[in-house]
């Protein structure tokens, strides 16, 4: 469908052009004019006089445990995300939003959890060069654009993983390796730091990477309810929009939490140190990311990419527009789709957030959202609201869980 988005304030993206009173005209799917004024010739045209336009907003840290969280996120004006853990299911599901066949965000993702041990159920064990090759090349076989590693994985294997992932051209992205520097991290060319608690304890490794163009997600989200919920042993029904998730996923969370309090490698955390050591790689690099590590406990589909957004600019200082290119243009480069998404810009696809309220005069109205357009696919603030509504609700016998 095509359509003329008018007389509003245009938020790009781009550098840090912003246009006042300005039409934005949809075509096909894509960004086709943005002018003053579009004479629309029969087009159908939605007054957005008083309203701000922002790119569809990207979570570069999620984990589709469930055929559901996209549902959620695209609700919530989520357009895209980076899945940190491929199933086959989570290639199936994303094959079905490719084609329109299943509501949700677009999907980018990682193959296989690869390790050198077994700490989460089903993920890959790779202890020898010859396995390291094998996880690589299965990787891009079944068509990931990712390779996610966790930290065990013996030096040997971990070097030819990363040889054959730079050979045949994929990115390597996770929690680092226990059995090289993180100076031979850098160089290596590991591509993505997932986490806060992942950075080195000291600040000369921090600079190190943070000038070496790694690019970092710190996903403060989790790492609070970790915090509160897990050290702190605090209450998870306090936790935000608690009540909007389904009561599969409730007791998920008290699972979860429980597991990981038997593990005790949370009874020294010191949350302050972990946070100084993002403010510090923060402050020295422009390529973060906004991730939320949903549904980790705590943590919801969506809802939780605007406390991200608020946790950000509270924790790191940032300026809203700073804030908001983490999960906008800066996603965009870290996933390889800059030419597609992330910015407001003629021949781009129409991702658009429609909100209510200035985003750059408090990041907090970044939430105030009444209507999300995918692709060109427009949906009002009821239509989400009822698909917010039908998740919460859905039996046990709906969810199809993959662990």
């Amino acid at each position: 469908m095509n359509y003329i988005l008018h007389n509003a304030h245009i938020i790009t993206m781009d550098d840090t052009a912003e246009y006042q009173n300005t039409d934005l005209l949809v075509a096909n799917g894509k960004i086709a004019r943005i002018a003053p004024h579009i004479e629309p010739y029969g087009i159908p045209v939605k007054d957005c006089t008083g309203k701000h336009l922002i790119p569809g907003l990207i979570d570069s840290h999620v984990h589709m445990d469930s055929s559901e969280i996209t549902e959620m996120l695209l609700a919530c004006g989520i357009t895209s995300c980076r899945n940190m853990w491929g199933f086959p299911e989570t290639q199936t599901w994303r094959r079905e939003i490719e084609s329109g066949k299943r509501f949700g965000a677009r999907v980018y993702s990682t193959g296989p959890l690869i390790d050198g041990e077994t700490y989460w159920e089903g993920s890959l064990v790779v202890r020898t060069p010859e396995e390291a090759e094998k996880a690589v090349v299965d990787t891009i076989n079944d068509g990931y654009e990712f390779v996610k590693t966790y930290p065990s994985i013996p030096r040997d294997a971990f070097l030819c993983l990363m040889d054959v992932a730079n050979n045949l051209g994929i990115k390597v992205m996770g929690h680092g390796n226990y059995s090289v520097t993180f100076k031979e991290l850098a160089e290596l060319g590991y591509y993505t730091l997932e986490h806060s608690s992942c950075l080195p304890e000291n600040d000369e490794d921090i600079l190190m990477l943070a000038e070496s163009g790694m690019w970092f997600c710190p996903t403060l989200v989790v790492g609070r309810t970790i915090e509160e919920y897990v050290h702190k042993n605090g209450d998870l029904k306090t936790t935000y929009h608690y009540d909007s998730m389904n009561d599969y996923w409730k007791r998920d969370w008290e699972k979860v939490t429980a597991w990981r309090k038997s593990l005790h490698r949370y009874d020294n955390l010191d949350y302050e140190a972990e946070l100084e050591r993002a403010r510090l790689f923060v402050s020295h690099s422009d390529k973060i990311l906004l991730g939320t590590d949903v549904p980790n406990p705590g943590v919801t589909g969506g809802y939780s990419v605007y406390e991200e957004l608020v946790l950000m600019s509270e924790i790191f200082g940032m300026s809203p527009y700073r804030v908001l290119r983490t999960a906008t243009v800066n996603a965009a480069r870290c996933i390889g789709i800059s030419e597609q998404k992330g910015r407001l810009k003629v021949g781009m696809d129409a991702d658009v957030l429609v909100l209510d309220r200035d985003p750059l005069k408090d990041i907090k109205n970044a939430q105030s959202y009444c209507a999300v357009i995918k692709e060109g696919d427009w949906y009002d603030k009821s239509e989400m609201d009822q698909v917010l509504e039908k998740v919460k609700h859905y039996s046990e016998d709906y969810i199809q869980p993959l662990m």
